[in-house]
């Protein structure tokens, strides 16, 4: 999945787990490091740079033998009335918005 929002941090215990998909749609492993932030951008932060930074599609496996599993998200979003639209320096008369604009509740 990805996350609907602008940006998640999450912070990582040291057991493995967390996958992020590539371009291509392979599952790639993030190496887990206790104490370390994993940064996720979310589908409006996508939006808000008209594509130039995707949303990252990630998913939890529980390897076998593997202990539980756990972290701590904080989801970093902008005021429920605030106005997501493209970026003036994420578009131009060659890269138009892809999206039209729309308050961050509607997206939600």
């Amino acid at each position: 999945h990805s996350d609907y929002g602008m940006l998640t941090l999450l912070l990582t215990d040291d057991n493995a787990g967390l996958q992020i998909q590539t371009k291509d749609g392979i599952w790639v492993d993030v190496p887990p490091k206790k104490g370390a932030f994993v940064v996720n951008i979310g589908d409006m932060f996508e939006r808000w740079t008209n594509g130039l930074f995707k949303s990252t599609i990630h998913r939890v496996i529980t390897p076998k033998g593997a202990k539980e599993r756990y972290s701590v998200p904080f989801f970093f979003e902008p005021n429920f009335d605030a106005l997501v639209e493209c970026l003036d320096s994420c578009c131009n008369k060659d890269n138009p918005a892809k999206y039209p604009p729309i308050t961050a509740g509607q997206h939600l």
